[in-house]
């Protein structure tokens, strides 16, 4: 035996609203789903600053031998500027 609907909308009105009722909640979690990914990920500016900080001695030093040790420069050019880094600081 079928049952009745106690709405009295036609169905395709409580369709819709139903539908809209869905994607609002479905909103309400994606949003703040995606905000907490993206300031995770650094993605979000604050501040406005255009301020970057410069690698340190020591990372630039590091880099420096990785270079060294890849083959990108050879043993003389990875002294002349390790000296040049360390007349620098």
């Amino acid at each position: 035996m079928p049952t009745k609907s106690a709405s009295k909308l036609p169905p395709a009105v409580v369709l819709r609203a139903a539908h809209r009722r869905d994607t609002l909640l479905r909103g309400r979690r994606v949003l703040p789903a995606l905000a907490a990914i993206a300031a995770l990920q650094g993605c979000v500016a604050v501040g406005g600053t255009t301020r970057s900080d410069s690698p340190t001695l020591g990372k630039q030093l590091i880099d420096l031998k990785a270079a060294l040790d890849s083959g990108a420069i050879n043993e003389t050019e990875y002294q002349a500027a390790k000296q040049q880094l360390l007349k620098q600081s």
